[in-house]
């Protein structure tokens, strides 16, 4: 039995400029908790994750409906430069380079979609799970920069390391109340944010990192505490 972590060769690669999305699934732990879970856990992940892919590849992912229950077709995005299961979630990781102005903003738009449209897939899920308690809302976290590529010393296998992807990670946990939080080096036009759905502010308590802009869900954001709104944001 493999005991140790493999080691990386001695150099990681230059810094390529990437776009990372992270999601969590919140309840996940509640859910593993539960007698059998072993049978029904792969089913949950697989389900969530297909949709995930399906959205990224483009077509008509089962959460993707209007308003009047019509199906959606959603864009493809560029292909992916590396994905990784993270345990109750998963990570997705771009070139900056292949996405166009506007490909970024669909990126963000049609996954703040899928955060709200996720009820659909829950109950999707149900029909396969006999549990109350699974997984009820999925949390995304987007960010932009720097990340840098390890190869392990005995494959090919690769792993991905940088500020993007720390900043991801840290984003979709940063506020239990919001589901949905996008880095503002992304590079989103502020024209593009008008319409209602999404608000610029200051997210200034994030672990390790500097005042940071974000872009949030605004019902959610307006819908906080005022305690919670001002002990973690600031205005823009």
């Amino acid at each position: 039995m493999k005991t140790t972590i493999s080691t990386f060769k001695p150099k990681a690669s230059f810094a390529e400029q990437a776009i990372v999305l992270i999601f969590d699934l919140e309840g996940f732990s509640k859910f593993f908790s539960q007698p059998d879970v072993h049978e029904y856990v792969p089913k949950f992940l697989n389900y969530v994750i297909s949709e995930i892919d399906a959205t990224i590849k483009g077509g008509k992912p089962h959460w993707a409906v209007d308003i009047d229950g019509n199906q959606m077709n959603v864009p493809a995005f560029p292909e992916l430069l590396h994905s990784k299961f993270l345990g109750d979630g998963g990570m997705y990781i771009w070139q900056y380079e292949d996405f166009t102005e506007k490909q970024r903003l669909e990126l963000m738009s049609t996954f703040w979609l899928m955060k709200l449209k996720f009820k659909r897939i829950v109950r999707k899920a149900s029909e396969l799970i006999p549990f109350l308690d699974i997984p009820q809302k999925i949390r995304f976290g987007i960010s932009a920069g720097s990340v840098y590529k390890l190869t392990y010393e005995d494959s090919h296998r690769e792993e991905y390391i940088g500020y993007s992807i720390n900043l991801a990670s840290r984003l979709q946990s940063y506020c239990s109340d919001i589901g949905f939080m996008v880095s503002g080096r992304l590079n989103i036009r502020a024209a593009d944010l008008k319409g209602g759905q999404y608000k610029k502010v200051i997210a200034n308590k994030i672990k390790g990192f500097p005042r940071e802009i974000v872009i949030v869900d605004q019902v959610e954001y307006e819908e906080l505490d005022e305690n919670i709104k001002n002990q973690l944001f600031a205005p823009y």
